[in-house]
Formats: C-alpha cells, sequence, structure tokens
C-alpha cells in the first residue's frame, strides 16, 4: 500500500492547480507540495509576489512564511520588465546564458515552474563563485526568451548557442567576448590587462605587424600601385 502512494508521488507533484477538483488525501498533499516549494523560494531570496505567482499560495499565507523564515517581511520590488540591467555587464550576460542552460535541462523532465526555478538557481549557486544574479533576476531570463525580447543565436567563434537581443552587433557568445577581453583576437596569446584606457583587441607583435601592412597599402596606393 505505501509502495503505491510511494509511485504515484510524482504524478500527484504535476497534477492541475485545481485544488477542489482532487481527492482529499490528494489536495493535502498538492497543498504541502506547494507550501515546500513556498518555503525553498523564500530562502533563495524570492519575493511575495513572485512566490504567489509561482505556487498559486495566497498573499496572506505566504506573507506569514518570510518573519518566520527569516525574520523580516518581504522586501519590495516588482519583476524586472525590461533587459537593460543585464546588458550592463558581460558577466551578466554569461550568468544569463548559464542559468537559460540549466532551466532548459530541467524544463524536460515534467517539472513545475517552481521547482525549475528552484532547482536551477540552486546548481547556479553550486556552480558560480560569484552570482551576479538574483533569483529574480534568473527568473526572467526564460521570459526575456519567450517575449522575444532575446532569441537563440549561435556563436561565430564557438559555434555555441547563446541567447541575446535581435539587434546583438555580430554573433559573439558572452564566452567568447571575455575571453577575447583577455586574448589577442588574432593570434590568441594572452594580453596583460591595463588599469585604464580602452583593452587591447591584437597583441603588440600583431598590432605592429597590421600596422605595417597598412602604411605598406597607402604607400603602394599613394605610388599608383594598389595592392590587391
Amino acid at each position: 500500500m505505501g509502495t503505491n502512494n510511494s509511485n504515484n508521488l510524482p504524478a500527484v507533484a504535476a497534477a492541475p492547480k485545481r485544488g477542489k477538483d482532487l481527492p482529499g488525501d490528494l489536495e493535502i498533499v498538492n497543498d504541502a507540495r506547494k507550501t515546500l516549494e513556498a518555503v525553498k523560494l523564500v530562502q533563495l531570496g524570492a519575493r511575495a509576489a513572485l512566490v504567489c505567482q509561482l505556487t498559486g499560495l495566497t498573499k496572506k499565507v505566504v506573507g506569514r512564511l518570510y518573519p518566520q523564515l527569516t525574520g523580516m517581511p518581504s522586501p519590495p520590488g516588482q519583476v524586472p520588465f525590461t533587459d537593460t540591467w543585464y546588458l550592463k555587464s558581460n558577466q551578466r550576460m554569461l550568468d544569463a546564458n548559464l542559468v537559460w542552460r540549466l532551466f532548459n535541462q530541467l524544463d524536460h523532465a515534467e517539472r513545475s515552474v517552481a521547482s525549475v526555478l528552484i532547482h536551477g538557481y540552486e546548481a547556479y549557486l553550486q556552480i558560480t563563485a560569484a552570482p551576479a544574479l538574483s533569483l529574480t533576476r534568473a527568473f526572467f531570463v526564460p521570459r526575456l526568451v519567450t517575449m522575444h525580447i532575446w532569441h537563440k543565436q549561435t556563436c561565430d567563434h564557438c559555434n555555441m548557442s547563446f541567447i541575446a537581443p535581435g539587434e546583438h552587433d555580430g554573433a559573439t557568445c558572452p564566452v567568447c567576448i571575455e575571453y577575447f577581453n583577455h586574448r589577442c583576437r588574432v593570434c590568441g596569446t594572452a594580453i596583460k590587462n591595463r588599469t585604464a584606457g580602452r583593452r587591447k583587441a591584437a597583441c603588440s607583435d600583431c598590432y605592429e605587424g597590421h600596422r605595417k601592412g597598412r602604411k605598406q597599402l597607402v604607400q603602394g596606393t599613394a605610388n599608383g600601385c594598389p595592392w590587391n
């Protein structure tokens, strides 16, 4: 008897949020699942509005969880509605793409939206030493794709898929952007970081070779012998 109930738990967890349509015992299990998800979301830093949206629990119930779990009320603020914050830093775009991949991996396992967010964000925190995205920021990443603000693209350098705005200039993923911030785009040699000024795109040798080539081209054109 106990074994059968255990085998039915995944189906119960995936059941639609229609409490009144469920038998009494299944309704209790479904409510318990939503409460556990709400507790975990609060512990990960979700705001009350987001917890209510993902679990279907009332604002009153969620409001009671915060003082019990954190000792303070829910932090104020709304869910993001633009991508401006992400675009201000390549590190934020890098983390957004990492979160997007983690969520895609979990989304095929017939989990609830809350479960995907919880497990995906926990994996993100384990992978990243200095996470740039809060739980709320992470939650908004797949919505940017759903709303067609960001689109799936293929990087010209590594051929990996990534997401970025439709007006993204060139197809270079955040990983390759970060790589080329410290490497010569011509030969791949490591470039020493400079404390100030514009980042170098090429090492000294490649830059010098390019400069000499342009100088010869200009001289040849001036003498009436254009270079091919």
